[in-house]
């Protein structure tokens, strides 16, 4: 599409998949010593916790930065739709100022009941 071919998948060499060493699954337990845990067990059972710990710090940094950009973005694709699409720029600009100023949907109803009220179009 853009002028480059797809990349082959390159196959693994036979020196490549001699250095690979796989541990056992950590759902069985090892053959010969089902009652105790060695020490090897034990270094692959923390290093396994470090590595879920890390992954969940990993995850939350990403999910605070996405709660801080996705805002942003919508406001620029709205300035750019705006000139090409008045109605959909101005709801997404809308939309990005809205999550900018952390207004909810709730607030959003309070708003048009109070603005009904004000116009004196609610309960009459």
């Amino acid at each position: 599409m853009f002028g480059k071919s797809p990349r082959e998948p390159q196959k693994p060499k036979a020196s490549d998949l001699q250095d690979i060493k796989l541990s056992p699954p950590a759902n069985s337990p090892p053959a010969n010593n089902v009652n105790s845990t060695s020490p090897q067990d034990t270094l692959l059972q923390t290093e396994t916790v470090n590595i879920e710990e890390e992954e969940n710090e990993l995850v939350s940094t990403v999910e605070k930065i996405s709660r801080i950009a996705s805002p942003y973005f919508v406001v620029v694709v709205g300035l750019v739709l705006y000139e090409n699409n008045f109605l959909i720029g101005t709801i997404l600009i809308l939309v990005g100022l809205l999550s900018l100023l952390k207004v909810s949907t709730k607030d959003v109803g309070n708003f048009l009941d109070w603005l009904k009220n004000f116009l004196g179009l609610g309960n009459q």
